[in-house]
């Protein structure tokens, strides 16, 4: 639960905080409130260097959807509703749907040309080139018409996949897709000034610009595949330990001879398996992936230090207790197989250095293996500091 409420955290914050700026824009100095029509296109060159920098097509595109009605001078509050609120949402909601595939290549300009011929299409509705008679009868004899019931039809059904995606996955960019299609609601249903629109705008390329920040972070900081952080992450939380922890070093068993017998995609279902375990049952501590089958975890909090072996107990239980459903090449069908892990941990002496802690947890790591392998061992204090 918090991990998804996180995701929509920084999003929230930043529409209200526009919506907020954009009733108090009039009180701006003359000079910033002349300089505001220019801020969007600012912060989209941003976001598309960013989006390019870092090979997020999704974005590019994004922001390009964002920037039609700055960009289309003629456009008033019917067109606002077909040409750009509805193709807008839709095409947010879809981009939730696929996965990213580069900055600009094949897959880039395809997606382009889709949207192009969305926008295309709505403007043709608009000017009448295309028409549809029957959609402009009364829906079950009220005074609304067939088109406004089929555009909010297509509003809700794509705010709504999207939403429910979210709460599944709690996933950033969904998540910032949200909040940009409340804030396309906001600015085409509600009557603001040229100002507003280019405040609330600017709030919306500010969010994407943050997705690419926190994608960076991620990037840098996480392993892609068991969604661990990575050693990146482990040097740093190394730096600023308190003076009692323990540090626990966590290898698989036999991993290369699973993936000699069952091929290297499945030790990669194995790994997953593993840090999905570790995940969940190493509290207080924080686990990371150390490289190749090999996983680490700190524990910082004094108050739990007494519980530690314990927690990792708890850890190898459950890691052989999880069944992992590979293929067998042999049988030429999936089977369930057990994995083990052999872990050792080492506590902090007063003045020693992580580093040198590390060291230990893994050499009590290597007792374990030699003891037979999927147990916890504890390395002894080093005897100048006993």
């Amino acid at each position: 639960m918090s991990e998804r409420l996180s995701s929509l955290l920084i999003p929230c914050l930043i529409l209200i905080v526009s919506v907020y700026a954009s009733l108090h824009v009039s009180q701006l100095p003359p000079l910033w409130f002349s300089l505001l029509p220019l801020l969007p296109l600012i912060l989209a060159s941003v976001a598309i260097l960013l989006a390019w920098h870092f090979n997020k097509g999704r974005v590019f595109i994004l922001v390009l959807l964002l920037l039609i009605p700055k960009l289309y001078g003629d456009f008033d509050q019917g067109a606002s509703l077909t040409a750009y609120l509805v193709v807008s949402c839709f095409c947010v909601a879809l981009l939730g749907f696929v996965s990213e595939r580069g900055f600009f290549n094949r897959f880039a300009v395809n997606r382009i040309l889709f949207v192009l011929m969305l926008v295309c299409w709505c403007y043709a509705i608009e000017r009448s080139w295309v028409s549809f008679a029957f959609l402009d009868s009364a829906f079950l004899y009220t005074s609304t018409s067939w088109s406004t019931v089929l555009l909010w039809f297509i509003l809700v059904v794509s705010s709504s996949a999207l939403g429910i995606a979210w709460w599944l996955s709690s996933d950033i960019f969904r998540a910032c897709g949200l909040i940009s299609i409340v804030s396309l609601l906001i600015v085409s249903h509600f009557a603001i000034s040229g100002v507003q629109f280019d405040t609330l705008l600017s709030a919306q390329l500010l969010l994407w610009i943050w997705f690419l920040l926190m994608e960076s972070h991620r990037m840098a900081y996480l392993d892609d595949m068991t969604k661990l952080p990575g050693r990146r992450a482990l040097n740093e939380k190394l730096v600023g330990l308190p003076r009692q922890y323990a540090i626990a070093m966590v290898d698989v068993d036999h991993f290369k001879k699973f993936n000699d017998t069952y091929g290297h995609d499945m030790g990669d279902k194995v790994l997953k398996s593993v840090a999905a375990q570790l995940k969940r049952f190493s509290n207080p501590g924080v686990a990371f992936r150390y490289g190749g089958e090999e996983f680490t975890i700190v524990f910082r909090n004094n108050k739990h230090l007494d519980d530690v072996v314990n927690v990792l107990e708890l850890v190898r239980e459950s890691i052989s207790d999880a069944l992992v459903e590979v293929f067998d090449p042999k049988k030429k069908k999936e089977i369930d197989v057990s994995v083990t892990v052999s872990i050792g941990v080492a506590f902090a002496s007063l003045g020693e250095l992580p580093d040198s802690v590390l060291k230990r947890s893994d050499e009590a790591l290597y007792e374990s293996k030699k003891k037979g392998r999927n147990r916890v061992s504890k390395s002894p204090m080093p005897k100048k500091l006993q």
